[in-house]
């Protein structure tokens, strides 16, 4: 994340050894180039900040350069020291890896398909207070029961909030589009108003000459 070192793993670059010809670049802006940036430092960088971390140019092609060496803007780091193998991970870490390979909708349906198979301690009500607190006695099953049951409250709730955010959503979509017809309207009114006025104003101008005419007339 620093911006004085290369946010590859495996590279010693900083701004305090770098060689000369050696620049530093920040990441892409642009969603399209991240996600490209991202595919290629995908197990090269232990962690990648879009606003801090910088990559200097001994991991990019010649091709990515201009005659003054600056960075084109459709450049992808793809040079990394030979033998990197990304981040390594301890035994400890083996359960967080193994999350990190499901997706969401994967992860929800084990947590489903494992609650299934729990059943509800008995006298599990007695076992608990009205302010969800559990006795001194109640087994270890009793509280995570209680952990569950709370979870779930939560994750309805959490569901409950998503709902009225894509109402809200929905609804400045509409008012949005409902705008933007009221614009187009407004907007096509001015003009045949701009119209009447211009023709109005060419009336104005016929009657002032013939005024003028009539008063020279009677003039005589």
């Amino acid at each position: 994340m620093s911006q004085t070192h290369c946010a590859v793993q495996g590279c010693k670059t900083s701004i305090y050894n770098k060689q000369i010809g050696v620049y530093f670049f920040p990441c892409p802006v642009s969603h399209e180039m991240r996600d490209k940036w991202l595919h290629a430092l995908r197990n090269k960088c232990a962690v990648l900040d879009w606003t801090k971390s910088r990559i200097c140019s001994k991991h990019f092609e010649n091709k990515y350069f201009d005659s003054q060496r600056k960075l084109k803007d459709i450049a992808i780091p793809t040079l990394f020291p030979i033998g990197h193998k990304g981040p390594k991970y301890d035994n400890k870490d083996k359960i967080d890896k193994g999350l990190n390979k499901l997706t969401q909708a994967e992860l929800v349906n084990d947590i489903k398909n494992n609650l299934l198979k729990l059943k509800e301690p008995i006298n599990f009500d007695k076992m608990v207070s009205e302010d969800l607190k559990c006795r001194i006695d109640a087994p270890i099953g009793v509280q995570q029961w209680l952990l569950i049951k709370k979870q779930n409250h939560l994750n309805a709730r959490l569901l409950e909030l998503v709902a009225q955010n894509r109402r809200h959503v929905d609804i400045l979509k509409k008012n949005m589009e409902e705008s933007r017809s009221s614009k187009k309207n407004t907007g096509h009114n001015i003009e045949t108003y701009k119209y009447i006025v211009k023709c109005l104003q060419e009336k104005l101008v016929n009657l002032e000459e013939q005024i003028e005419i009539l008063t020279a007339v009677e003039s005589r």
